[in-house]
C-alpha cells in the first residue's frame, strides 16, 4: 500500500513540476540595454477625483457666532453643533453624494 503511494505522489510531483521546468528559458542580464521591457503603466491618484461641489460659505461672522454659542471647537466634539440630523439606519451612511442608503 505504501509503495502504491509513493508512486502515486511521485507521479503527481512530476507532472506539476514539468510546466514548471518548460517556462524556464534563458534569462537576460539586468543590465543589459538591448533588452526590450514593457513600458510601465501610468494611472493617476487623482483618476476617479470628484470635487466636492459649488457649495458657498456662508457669512464669516454668523458662523463664528454660531460656534461661539455652541462652545467653540469642543462643542462641535460633543455634538452639540447644529446640522443634518442622521436618518434612522444612524451613522455615516447616506453623508457622500451618490450613495445608495
Amino acid at each position: 500500500m505504501q509503495a502504491k503511494f509513493a508512486v502515486l505522489c511521485c507521479a503527481l510531483a512530476a507532472a506539476w513540476l514539468q510546466p514548471a521546468a518548460a517556462q524556464q528559458g534563458k534569462r537576460s542580464h539586468p543590465a543589459d540595454p538591448a533588452v526590450v521591457v514593457p513600458a510601465p503603466a501610468y494611472a493617476s491618484a487623482f483618476a476617479g477625483y470628484r470635487p466636492l461641489g459649488d457649495e458657498k460659505p456662508g457669512p464669516w461672522r454668523e458662523l463664528n457666532d454660531e460656534v461661539a454659542r455652541i462652545g467653540g471647537h469642543i462643542g462641535i466634539l460633543r455634538g452639540t453643533a447644529p446640522g443634518p440630523k442622521p436618518d434612522k439606519a444612524g451613522g455615516h451612511a447616506g453623508h457622500h453624494p451618490g450613495e445608495q442608503k
